[in-house]
């Protein structure tokens, strides 16, 4: 799924700065043009479209990012192999991944080392393809790397022989064996109106500081900034942001605290 500068339901963000209005209308989820909500609304559009499709019981949606940009993880990266002057080559930091379907084992997280060579190890598994990794070239190379760097981890990351995940922990096996029944599509659905009402799923007046909306307790999932559902519902988050901070401060100049600054 992509998208771009710009948006084709016509959602503007809900900050009133015309600033903000005009710079962030793209739904792609990128920082410098994107405004949150509406890509939100581009998702649950497309997933909400599948779900009440034809499609929905053989469909697996995975849900990802290409890079961190640059965000704090309190989990080191993991290491993979080095650069020829011997500089490391990590992972970096983590990014969420979430995987939609009607035979997901919903309501777990996994723990399990992953990166985005997983997505194609997953097809590779499901629909039985050779991975990159057994090519000739590539497994020559691999060999070569282990024999002359001493590097086991120099070829694709499709390669079934490394600890990289293949996302099918993902799945409940009851559901997919029948023993269990699937998610119902209704689960991964929204109605037209919930997606065009911004911020989604909001309940008015709900923090007094606006820390919070009331949008993660209506899907059940308590931010981990908040060490309570109390604490959430009051906006009181465990590390709040300097009241001097300005989220937008090209688009919306000034100062938070000045007694002027339109948000």
């Amino acid at each position: 799924m992509r998208g771009g500068y710009d948006n084709n339901d016509g959602f503007v963000p809900l900050d009133p700065t015309p600033g903000v209005r005009n710079a962030f209308i793209g739904n792609d989820d990128h920082p410098s043009y994107s405004d949150q909500q509406i890509s939100e609304a581009f998702a649950a559009k497309a997933i909400s479209d599948i779900a009440n499709s034809p499609y929905w019981s053989q469909s697996a949606i995975i849900i990802t990012y290409d890079e961190t940009d640059g965000y704090y993880d309190h989990v080191s990266p993991e290491f993979r192999n080095k650069f020829a002057d011997g500089s490391v080559l990590a992972a970096g930091p983590r990014i969420p991944t979430i995987l939609i379907s009607p035979y997901a084992a919903s309501g777990t997280i996994s723990h399990r080392y992953s990166e985005h060579g997983s997505v194609i190890k997953f097809i590779n598994e499901l629909k039985g393809l050779a991975p990159l990794a057994e090519l000739p070239n590539e497994r020559n190379a691999v060999v070569l790397g282990e024999v002359k760097l001493g590097q086991k981890n120099l070829g694709p990351s499709d390669d079934p022989n490394n600890d990289v995940g293949d996302l099918t922990e993902a799945f409940d096996f009851g559901r997919l064996l029948g023993v269990k029944p699937p998610i119902p599509a209704s689960t991964a659905a929204f109605s037209a109106a919930q997606i065009s009402t911004l911020p989604h799923l909001a309940t008015p007046n709900y923090s007094p500081n606006g820390y919070t909306n009331g949008a993660c307790a209506a899907i059940g999932i308590l931010p981990t900034d908040f060490p309570s559902w109390t604490a959430y519902q009051s906006g009181a988050p465990i590390d709040p942001y300097p009241a001097n901070v300005n989220p937008r401060p090209t688009a919306s100049p000034g100062t938070p605290t000045s007694g002027a600054w339109i948000p």
